[in-house]
């Protein structure tokens, strides 16, 4: 059985968790066109570590996901869930989502907010998680991506 925790990310893992996060987007069916777009705009930066509730989920000492939230007065927004492909399908976002969820709970949000790549809506809605809206991507005109919310109100 493989060892599996959830901690605090550290700010020396930016560089590391960005790049995670980008294999994970480079797992989608997407064009060199967009994934350069993706490289300069899926940063995640040791300030934001820092500053906000960012989590790493490992297996056997290895970290497989990372999240980041940030939490307002009633409503938090998922900045970033990433799990490296390989590990997909193992339930790593589903614990990253649930962690965040409860945090932002505990802060005293009553929503959790996130702008959903389209290939990871369906997972999004399996969890509970209803559209919307669409939200408009600035560096690539004329894409949206789903917004998703889910009520943390209901448990």
């Amino acid at each position: 059985m493989p060892d599996t925790r959830l901690r605090p990310a550290r700010a020396d893992e930016a560089d590391d968790l960005t790049a995670l996060a980008l294999r994970a987007k480079a797992h989608w069916p997407y064009d060199e066109s967009l994934m350069a777009v993706f490289r300069r705009t899926i940063v995640l930066s040791a300030a934001d570590i820092e500053d906000h509730v960012a989590l790493v989920h490992e297996t056997d000492a290895m970290v497989d996901g990372v999240a980041l939230l940030r939490v307002g007065t009633d409503t938090a927004e998922l900045d970033h869930l990433w799990v490296d492909p390989p590990a997909m399908g193992h339930g790593i976002g589903r614990r990253l989502l649930e962690a965040t969820a409860e945090e932002a709970r505990r802060r005293g949000a009553r929503h959790l907010m996130l702008n959903s790549d389209p290939y990871a809506e369906p997972f999004y809605r399996r969890l509970g998680a209803v559209k919307v809206g669409d939200h408009p991507v600035a560096e690539i005109p004329g894409r949206t991506i789903p917004r998703m919310a889910f009520n943390l109100e209901s448990g």
